[in-house]
Order: C-alpha cells, then structure tokens, then sequence
C-alpha cells in the first residue's frame, strides 16, 4: 500500500493508483454482472482485459516509476480501445457505457498535461461522438441487450461504478491536499517565526554596535584635530620625535593623521552598513504607512544634506512641486533622499546636486541629478543590486529599491560617463495632504 499510495509520491501518482486499482475491481465487477446476465464471451473477455491491463500498470508503475507512460496507455487502451469494444459488444448508447465515457474523459483531465492533454482530450470526445452516432446509423453494428431490465441493471452499474471511482479519487484529492495545505501552513508559521527572531537579532546587533561605532568616531577625530593643531599639546611630532611648536609636523605625524582619516573613512563605512541593517529590519517588521507631505520632506532633506555637499564643493538646486501626498514610511521615504543624494556628492566635486518632484501622469516623480563622473556603463544594468559597488557599501541603492518597491513604486538610473547621473523613482499619487504627516528628517545616510 505504501508503494502505490505513499505521501512521498506525487498527486497524479497516487491518483493513478488509486484509478488502477479501481479499474482492476470495475473490470472485475463488470464481468461478473455481465456473466450473471448472460452476456457473450467477447463482452466477458473484454472486461477481463481490463482488469489485467490495470493490473499490469499497478505492477509496471511500481517497478519502473514511469508514470507519464502508464498515463497515456491507459488513455489509449482503456479509454480509447476497451472502452469503444464495450460499446459495440454491449448495448451502445442505451447502455451503461456513457458514464464510463464521463470517466475517461475525466481521467484523461487530471493525468495528463499540456498539448498531450488537449489531443487526446478532443480525441476521446470526437471518438465517444462519433461511436455514438454510428451506432445509431448503423444499429445491426451492436449487439443489443436482451431486455428493459437487462438495460436498468447495466446502465444503474455503469452509473454506480463510474461515480464511485470519481467520488473516491475527488475525496483523496481533497485529503491529499487539505493534508498538504496544513503542513504548509506550519511550516509557514515556523518560517515566520524564525524570520521575526532574525529581524529582531539584527535590530539589536545594529542598536548595539551604533554606540560603539560613535565612541570611536568621536576618538578619532579628536586624535586628528590634536594631530592638525600641535601647539594645542605642546608636544607636537617631528622628524626626530617631539620638538617646538613652531616646527612643521614630521613624516610620523602625518602618517599618523592618514591612518586616522583611513581609520574614520572605515568607521563611517560601518555606520552607514549598520543605519542599512536597520532599516532592512522595519521593512521586515512592516511599519505602518501614512499620508505624507512629500514636498516637505523632500524639501528638508535636501536641505539637510547641503553641509555636505558644500565640503565637497557641491551647490545644491530644489525643483520640488508644492503640494505632493503619497502614501508612505517618512523615515524609510527620507532614507532613499539621504542614500541618493550621498551617492550623487560622492560623485561630484564643485559641481551642482539637484533634486526635484513633480505629479507625471497620476504619479509622483522624483529625481536626483548630478553633474558629476556618471555610472560605470558596465555596472549601471546591475547597480541596484545588493554588494553591487564602486566604492561604496553597496547596500544603499539595494536600500533604495526596496523601499520603493515596498511603496508600490519603482525606480531607475539613467547615467553618462562625463556628465552626471539621473537616480529617479516614482510612486502612485496619494491623496491631498491637508492632513499629512509633515515629513521626517533625513538624518539617516547610506551610499551605494
């Protein structure tokens, strides 16, 4: 029982044996009956015949594993074959065959896939039609059942076989999956509950290594401001160790200040991976969405990214429609800002960082341009995906993707080598924002 009906096989495979075995009882039953009321011994014969080719799939299927093959030779033999000597060996149309016809064509559905389906589909109904109709055209073709009981007994078994092997294949069907559904539903839960314990783990590292992270930020740039301004100590470096004030730092203190500034270039490297992890872990927890001012948040953004841009020789331009809603997350909205516009101020020196926003066609589009070297053209077809970098944590613009995605939006990167960078996502247009939530500072970084 286990080889042919198994968990571990396949639906259609254990739906085949359990239609083989029922084909051997069915082929055995109607002999039987079909002796009790003195049928011929071609109609005995043939039912017989389809007992021991039942029997003998049952066999093959378990040896072989073949079941494709099983498949379609019951389809021709069985169905096609058998069936049409039954018809004409016993009563035609105003016998219980045409149930057993529904059965065929039923198995024929189930067990059988793609363009062979469809072919043998047509084929069997084309060939129970047009049996049918040479049986009416031709009657001396069939040999008539003796009388009006002979005709109720047959058609009456022809019905209760056929419906008791759709019914029992229907009930295992829907057991088989019912059973698979509530499996998947606890491996589900078991998944989501593993996916929560890791969201949380990364929530916590992330919080936990944030301070540490900022305590040695803090150290090293105090290290080099002592290292830019030696007279503040009053032992300042020198070529043979410490000497006066009004001296020159030697090589030893300027060796020491670029590790410093390799040491901070790190650190900031961490935290921006790090403010990464945290974000990926609120989209995992599914924060909620809200009406936002867009345009606000844009604006503030921008406006708190110009420091940066401006160390780097870098003017900032806004572009921003009033009045913009979506429906949204205003820190992760305000960290796709953030990462864009680092990505364009890593990219540009003393040139011009630009954003805008404006309602296009029922939805908000929002740009950052700059004008600085542009996208490697070999790394733009792959630049949103995650460890994908020329320089950077290559998380952010993976970031960026998510979180866009997660608003039911998209995004894209149109660049030139030479003449700047476009980064622009758009998203479905909210409703009005009278009562926003005003936006949220972009103090979160990350680069690509």
């Amino acid at each position: 029982m286990e080889a042919h009906f198994g968990e571990d096989l396949e639906l259609r495979s254990r739906l085949f044996n359990v239609l083989a075995a029922a084909g051997v009882a069915t082929g055995l039953v109607t002999a039987a009956l079909s002796a009790a009321l003195g049928s011929g011994a071609v109609h005995i014969g043939v039912c017989l015949s389809i007992a021991a080719l039942a029997a003998g799939l049952l066999a093959y299927s378990r040896r072989t594993g073949d079941y494709k093959t099983c498949y379609t030779v019951s389809t021709v033999a069985v169905f096609m074959v058998l069936f049409t000597a039954l018809f004409f060996t016993y009563g035609g149309y105003r016998s219980g065959m045409p149930a057993f016809f529904v059965f065929g064509v039923a198995f024929t559905a189930v067990m059988l896939e793609g363009a062979r389906a469809v072919f043998f589909l047509v084929s069997e109904m084309v060939l129970y039609a047009g049996i049918c109709v040479v049986s009416y055209l031709r009657p001396e073709t069939v040999r008539a059942i003796g009388g009006e009981r002979e005709v109720m007994l047959d058609t009456v078994a022809g019905f209760t076989i056929a419906s008791a092997v759709l019914g029992s294949c229907l009930f295992i069907h829907f057991r088989i999956l019912g059973e698979r559904q509530r499996r998947l539903s606890e491996m589900n839960e078991i998944l989501d509950g593993a996916n929560r314990a890791k969201t949380e783990f990364i929530s916590q590292v992330s919080h936990e290594m944030r301070a540490p992270l900022a305590a040695v930020s803090v150290n090293v740039q105090t290290a080099r401001e002592l290292l830019d301004a030696p007279e503040a100590t009053g032992r300042p470096w020198g070529a043979g160790g410490l000497q006066g004030p009004e001296d020159p730092p030697g090589p030893e203190g300027a060796g020491a200040f670029e590790l410093l500034e390799s040491a901070q270039a790190e650190i900031m490297r961490l935290a921006r991976m790090v403010g990464g992890m945290l974000t990926l872990a609120s989209m995992s927890e599914g924060a909620g969405m809200r009406r936002l001012d867009v345009s606000g948040l844009l604006l503030g953004g921008a406006e708190a990214m110009r420091p940066s841009l401006a160390r780097r020789g870098n003017g900032l331009a806004t572009e921003i429609e009033p009045g913009l809603a979506v429906l949204g997350v205003a820190d992760l909205l305000a960290q796709v800002e953030a990462n864009l516009m680092t990505n364009a101020n890593a990219h540009t020196a003393n040139g011009t960082v630009t954003v805008r926003a404006a309602r296009r066609a029922g939805e908000i589009v929002v740009s950052v341009s700059d004008t600085g070297a542009g996208v490697d053209p070999a790394l733009l077809p792959r630049i949103f995906e995650r460890g994908v970098t020329d320089g950077g944590t290559g998380l952010g613009l993976y970031l960026c993707r998510s979180i866009v995605e997660l608003h039911g939006g998209r995004i894209w990167v149109e660049s030139e080598p030479g003449r700047g960078t476009t980064a622009s996502f758009a998203f479905p247009e909210g409703q009005p924002p009278q009562e926003a939530e005003p936006g949220a500072s972009a103090d979160a970084s990350g680069s690509g």
